[in-house]
């Protein structure tokens, strides 16, 4: 009896909390893990399935690794390299295929690519004693303006997306840090994520 009083809905409710805590992010890791192997393994699952009648789970995911490892081996090759530029000419004649794929190609290639862009992380004073985390994609912007500005790019918390400002550079501290994907996780969750290196100070 005196255990029954002693569990309240309060402790049960801590309890619901905490099993939230353990469960979720395990559950939607697996599942968005889950949903990105089915869209990776379907397609060539397909294929095999019409050709030989039957299947073989995780020939998609393979098939679509060795893809992409045989694609870059080609692509650091001159004659591959070549075609691949020419191709690229070909595709940026044509004006609405021309916007998506330049757009698509920046995005992969500021993360994969060997000119990484998001490479340089800053801090800006927005207002007084506000600061934001940002990185610096473009430091020559001559092509837009005269004035000395620096593109910086801004993302939000809890997306994927943020927002382009051009900052007088004057404006602009540089962070002392190694590890910038860290750095890009910490702000995106919001500052929950504890970020590992040591913000210098402002």
């Amino acid at each position: 009896m005196n255990i029954l009083k002693s569990f309240s809905f309060k402790i049960l409710l801590n309890y619901l909390f905490r099993g939230i805590f353990i469960i979720a992010p395990v559950f939607f890791t697996g599942y968005a893990l889950y949903k990105l192997f089915l869209i990776i393994d379907s397609p060539i699952q397909d294929i095999f399935y019409y050709i030989f009648g039957y299947r073989i789970y995780g020939l998609g995911l393979v098939s679509t690794l060795l893809i992409l490892i045989i694609a870059g081996f080609l692509g650091s090759t001159l004659i591959i390299d070549t075609f691949f530029k020419r191709f690229e000419k070909l595709l940026f004649k044509i004006p609405l295929v021309k916007e998506i794929y330049k757009a698509i190609r920046d995005i992969f290639g500021a993360f994969v690519s060997d000119k990484k862009k998001f490479e340089k992380p800053v801090i800006v004073e927005v207002t007084n004693g506000v600061y934001r985390i940002g990185f610096i994609t473009n430091e020559d912007l001559s092509s837009f303006t005269s004035m000395d500005l620096v593109a910086v790019y801004f993302p939000f918390s809890y997306a994927f997306t943020g927002e382009l400002l051009f900052i007088k550079r004057t404006m602009i501290q540089n962070l002392e840090s190694n590890k910038v994907g860290d750095l890009m996780k910490y702000v995106i969750s919001g500052g929950v994520i504890d970020h590992e290196e040591k913000i210098q100070d402002i």
